[in-house]
């Protein structure tokens, strides 16, 4: 999310653009009982009795489907990562949405690499005790 702050700072994108965009991104995120079916970590069945309890308890998904012992911990971190791994990122949507082009987007995205690079390695020197 720094990347997209930076683009907020700079006045790239506007800070309702960004909270369209990552609205955007979580409208179309994949749901991760979903992702645990077709990672073969939960059945339809199951996952269906997590939504029913959770339509009478407030905590999500995940945390439901380990304390009925249908996850683990490590289980849902992965599957988690994958859900992750799924959604579009918010540069994409912002391009999608006409806010950035797709070279301003990469260019900005090489300086803040470069930029992030020099601070780590500033940062590295400083603390050297060498």
């Amino acid at each position: 999310m720094w990347f997209e702050l930076n683009l907020i700072k700079k006045g790239l994108v506007s800070i309702d653009q960004m909270l369209s965009a990552v609205k955007r991104q979580q409208l179309s995120r994949v749901p991760i009982g979903r992702v645990a079916i077709e990672q073969g970590k939960m059945t339809m069945s199951q996952v269906f009795q997590v939504l029913r309890e959770q339509a009478e308890n407030p905590k999500s998904f995940g945390r439901l489907a380990i304390d009925m012992e249908f996850l683990s911990e490590e289980e849902l971190s992965h599957l988690l990562r994958m859900q992750g791994n799924l959604e579009q990122p918010l540069g994409e949507i912002l391009i999608e949405m006409g806010c950035l082009s797709r070279e301003q987007l990469e260019a900005e995205s090489q300086l803040f690499q470069r930029q992030m690079t020099l601070r780590f390695e500033t940062y590295d020197r400083e603390e050297s005790p060498c």
